[in-house]
């Protein structure tokens, strides 16, 4: 993870303990709604990079524990997984360990890679890490995987609606916690596309009904 936000929780921090990297998969995607996200979200990932050659070089930035990285590989692709955290990156290794030099994992900043690697990868994945932070950040952290990127970028974020607003405050009387702090706008999505250097190709709901889940597939300009 990567960057800083305006809460007392701090991302940055939070996934380096290894006890909560140990853990990570676990409490979100063992019970049954979370195995029914898992196998849609991993559905949609596919078909975000159904246009990209199964020979492509793949950025995945933040890995976290190689949840997305191990789909990106049993569909053929070669996957570098980056992270601030190493607790989570050696969860990542344990897990992908079976497809040998096919994974291979950084422990960087970004923003870092940024400046030392620019236009080494066909492509780059960037999955639920910028609905954590504010607009600001979220430019610049995907600006930076843009940079990493030669070709298509994906990420992910939180699509804020009329309907999910309603959700949230159901939710939040409820006392559930939100699933991200900074979800977006139609308009804040293509403020966050300009400042990174995108274009949006296509987007994807992962389950529109019960999720803000959006998968945006984008190019740049």
């Amino acid at each position: 993870m990567n960057g800083q936000i305006g809460t007392s929780w701090d991302p940055t921090s939070h996934y380096k303990d290894i006890q909560i990297a140990e853990r990570y998969d676990r409490e979100r995607f063992s019970s049954l709604a979370g195995r029914v996200f898992n196998a849609l979200e991993k559905r949609t990932l596919r078909r975000a990079f159904a246009r990209v050659p199964r020979t492509a070089r793949i950025l995945d930035v933040p890995c976290g524990t190689g949840r997305m990285a191990q789909e990106l590989l049993r569909v053929g692709y070669k996957v570098v997984g980056a992270d601030i955290s190493p607790a989570m990156l050696d969860v990542a290794g344990r897990k992908l360990a079976e497809f040998g030099d096919r994974f291979t994992a950084i422990v960087g900043d970004v923003r870092e890679l940024a400046r030392t690697q620019a236009g080494q990868y066909d492509a780059a994945l960037c999955a639920r890490v910028l609905m954590h932070f504010e607009l600001p950040q979220q430019i610049e952290f995907l600006r930076a995987v843009a940079t990493l990127s030669r070709g298509t970028v994906v990420f992910t974020q939180s699509f804020s609606t009329p309907y999910q607003r309603m959700r949230r405050r159901v939710k939040h009387v409820l006392r559930n916690a939100d699933p991200a702090n900074y979800p977006i706008t139609e308009q804040q999505l293509r403020r966050l596309l300009d400042g990174a250097g995108l274009r949006e190709v296509r987007r994807l709901r992962v389950a529109s009904l019960i999720s803000e889940a959006l998968m945006v597939v984008a190019e740049h300009k």
